[in-house]
């Protein structure tokens, strides 16, 4: 697993400002003229590099296939292949090798073209000043020098950046399975008055059967009667036991299936109807399409979306006169549209463009940790759909999901594991 300390080890194992090259630098004079080749030599015996002499174009190129060279400094007027011909080779092979030009000429056409190309770095003019080449050649090293130490940075910014990433990938998984947990524990004491429901009319079945059976009153009807009461309530504590346990638990395994949202929003709605605060407290109006079509994925991951996305109205209606949540869903050319909209506080429009980053939430401290909206857009991003946020502030929200429709003749299942969180 990642840490913020080695991310930052990391980034800090690049080559600081400045830092002298350890790489052993190469100088390539190219030039037909055996005499220049001497005065090269001379001017640049003393020099803290490899000088490398070639006659011809393609001796040069030879050269530069098997060894790394910093600086081609060549000659203009060459035979056969020409000083701007070979720079211009050299520098599609090579965008990092620094090129010069020897030439007897200050003013052509040709020169300046290639330098205001960018294919030449500087051209030097014969006869030249001995300091003058070295200065220049020196120049051209530390230029080669700043090129590579600005690809070091670059690639370690990168790996930097999908480092971290990665770890706010990691944290948002980990905030996101405890906030997850504290919602469950957050409703568990009214579920729980819920369940005592069911529980009190299975105890007073036994209770009033044991007072049958004791006073040896045998009347099949009324026997039958209590059993019936016994065993309704006995089928809705099950039913609120699955519920609950289906909402909580995950499998290892995911199923990506062809399905329907309308029977998955009917399901999340009877989960949160065993909240009693939800049940009589909030105006529920579900405007489901029967001819909508389908979409291929995850039932548990909808699931997930509809969860945030419920407990977000609820959230923004908590102190609303009027309390009403409307789930609409639409079939629209190849697209399922779902819409689910409050009447709550509502979002300024300075929060809006930001709702969805995993960094921003307007909830007090306790109240959540602003994930829900960024998990949601990222599933839905991973299903190659789209969502968007309508709101008036004091008026209420809506949020438009938008999946791919699957096409009438679609089928399959398909299976993929589980990240670890």
């Amino acid at each position: 697993m990642l840490t913020t300390n080695a991310i930052i080890d990391d980034f800090d194992a690049r080559p600081s400002k400045g830092q002298t090259s350890t790489v052993q630098h190469t100088v390539l004079v190219v030039d037909d003229d055996p005499r220049i080749h001497s005065s090269v030599k001379r001017a640049l015996r003393n020099e803290p590099y490899d000088l490398l002499l070639a006659d011809s174009g393609q001796q040069a190129l030879e050269i530069l296939a098997d060894k790394l060279v910093q600086v081609v400094v060549s000659d203009m007027g060459m035979p056969i292949m020409g000083g701007i011909e070979l720079l211009t080779e050299v520098a599609e092979r090579s965008q990092d090798t620094v090129c010069m030009v020897l030439s007897g000429q200050s003013d052509t056409d040709i020169l300046l073209e290639a330098i205001n190309n960018g294919k030449i770095y500087q051209y030097i003019l014969k006869p030249w000043d001995n300091d003058h080449l070295k200065i220049v050649i020196r120049q051209a090293l530390d230029l080669w020098d700043l090129r590579k130490e600005r690809e070091s940075l670059m690639d370690s910014l990168q790996t930097y950046n999908r480092n971290l990433e990665e770890l706010v990938a990691q944290r948002t998984r980990q905030m996101l399975a405890v906030e997850r947990q504290a919602d469950i524990g957050r409703y568990a004491s009214q579920i729980v008055h819920n369940l005592s429901n069911p529980l009190n009319a299975i105890s007073a079945s036994l209770e009033l059967l044991a007072t049958y059976v004791d006073g040896n009153q045998l009347d099949r009807k009324k026997l039958e009667r209590i059993l019936t009461i016994g065993q309704d309530a006995a089928g809705d504590l099950r039913e609120m036991i699955v519920g609950i346990l289906n909402h909580a638990g995950e499998a290892e395994r995911i199923s990506m299936i062809n399905m329907e949202v309308n029977p998955i929003i009917e399901k999340e709605i009877a989960f949160f109807d065993m909240i009693p605060g939800f049940k009589y407290k909030i105006d529920k109006q579900l405007l489901l399409d029967p001819s909508v079509g389908r979409i291929r994925g995850n039932p548990i991951q909808i699931k997930q979306i509809l969860d945030n996305l419920i407990k977000n109205a609820l959230d923004a209606m908590e102190d609303s006169p009027v309390k009403q949540l409307t789930i609409q869903t639409t079939g629209e050319k190849d697209r399922v549209v779902l819409r689910i909209t409050d009447t709550g506080h509502g979002i300024s429009p300075e929060h809006t463009e930001r709702i969805f980053a995993a960094d921003f939430t307007t909830k007090p401290v306790g109240k959540g940790t602003g994930l829900g909206l960024a998990s949601v857009k990222a599933m839905m991003e991973a299903y190659s759909g789209t969502i968007q946020v309508a709101s008036e502030v004091n008026e209420g929200t809506t949020f438009t999901l938008c999946f791919p429709a699957l096409p009438d003749n679609a089928n399959g299942t398909q299976f993929f594991e589980r990240a670890a969180s």
